[in-house]
Parts: C-alpha cells; structure tokens; sequence
C-alpha cells in the first residue's frame, strides 16, 4: 500500500497535462486549477493497480524526457517549416562572414558594371548629338536622365543615328532638341571640336562673317585690298619701293 501511494504521489508530480493558472478556480477556458488537477488525478489513482501505476509513471517521464530534449535553448526561437527551409537554405551560402563579402563583392561589381555600361552609353550619344562625353555626363546626371539607345531617323534624305533621353517622369526626349530647351547656357561648351550640330554651325558662321567684315574694312583703309589681311601681308613683304626691312640685317648692296 506505501508503494501505491508513493507511485501516485510521483504520478501526480510528473503528470504532463494542461492546467489552469488560477489558484482553486477554473479558467474561463475550462481549465482546471492545480488544486482541482491533483483531486481529480487522486481521485482517477485511487482504484488504480501497482503496475498500472507503473506503466503510467513511466510513460510520463518518458514523455518528459521528450519535453525536455526539445526545449528551445535560452535566447533561441522556434523556427516554422518556411522558416526552416530557408534557414537550410542560407546556410548552404555558406558563414554569415562568407555570405557578407560575398555580398560586399557582389554590389562593388554591380556599380562598376552600370558605370562601365553608362560611359558606353554616354559616348554613343555623345559621338550622334556632337557632344563632348565629359560635359554631356555632368548634364545627364544634373538633370537625373537617362541615356537610351540611339534610333535611325532620315534626316535631309539621310539616314543618321539620332540620341535620346528619358527624363524622369519618363517622357523621352530626343538629345538635341532637350539640350536646346534645357541646356542653352552650355550648348556651346557641349559642342565637341569638328562637330556639325545646330549651335555650332552658327557660331562658326558668327565667327567667318566678323572676320570677312573687319577684312574689308581694313582693305579698304590700305588701298583697297580685297583680302582682309592684305595690308599686312603686304607690310611684311619685302620688295621693291619700301616694304618691311629688318633692322638686324645688313643693308643691300645696289
């Protein structure tokens, strides 16, 4: 009878089941209280044999020791399923340092490889529009836009490569059309040397016609001549009846 009562008391130690928290009152959820637990397992125990008794204390501490080997570890977590498969998943990455530089290394490679595809953009719509690439960059990236591929349009009967941009409400915007609009204090530092586009075909021509003028202004002061440096050509030209004489030579002898 001391053992029976032993084994029930160790039943009622270890029995693993869901209990309320309240003192001697059920919760609301139906739980019983400890109190109320420990009656009703007394009360379950009392006509219950020695190996009865037996067999339930060792399925208890059986499933206790279960219990406790998967016990979450101080300061650790319960992963869910997904969460699992992509903790497994990282982890074949490699360590979180490996994974870092990896990582590191990855974005430092992006940005070179955007720059480097940027300048070959940059240089394409720089050699169709006429432009200097340096300059023409300082303005894309002023104005946030972005450089598109070159088209073929038929210009005077011609077909030519024509640059474009798309600013950042996404409109698109043919080069020199949005320079003219939006660039004009620097369309003439964008002109690149030999270039024929629209600003620096005219300042060519501003710069030919003053100098045409001031050629025959001065012509005409020195007798006439056609040419616009005529008079200093003929100054500096030696000859017969006067003419430029320098000083560091020795006189002819007539």
């Amino acid at each position: 009878m001391k053992n029976l009562l032993t084994l029930t008391a160790l039943l009622l130690a270890n029995a693993v089941a869901i209990r309320g928290e309240g003192e001697n009152t059920p919760g609301a959820d139906g739980r019983l209280s400890e109190a109320e637990w420990r009656a009703k397992l007394a009360a379950e125990h009392a006509q219950t044999s020695h190996a009865d008794l037996v067999s339930k204390l060792a399925a208890a501490n059986r499933k206790i020791d279960t219990l406790t080997a998967n016990q979450v570890p101080q300061g650790g977590r319960v992963l869910t399923a997904d969460e699992a498969r992509a903790y497994d998943a990282f982890v074949a990455l490699g360590t979180p340092d490996e994974v870092k530089t990896k990582l590191e290394q990855g974005t430092k490679d992006s940005a070179e490889l955007t720059d480097l595809r940027f300048k070959d953009s940059l240089n394409t719509a720089a050699r169709d529009a006429g432009y200097k690439p340096k300059v023409l960059g300082d303005r894309v990236k002023a104005d946030g836009l972005t450089l598109l591929p070159s088209r073929e349009v038929e210009r005077d009967g011609k077909k030519v490569q024509v640059a474009y941009v798309k600013d950042a409400q996404g409109t698109e915007h043919e080069l020199a059309a949005y320079a003219k609009q939006h660039w004009d204090d620097y369309l003439v530092a964008l002109q690149a040397e030999g270039s024929s586009g629209h600003s620096g075909a005219s300042y060519a021509r501003q710069d030919a016609g003053s100098g045409s003028g001031s050629g025959s202004g001065s012509g005409g002061n020195a007798g006439g001549s056609g040419n616009g440096g005529g008079w200093l050509t003929d100054l500096l030209k030696p000859g017969e009846g006067g003419g430029y004489v320098d000083p560091l030579q020795p006189a002819a002898t007539k």
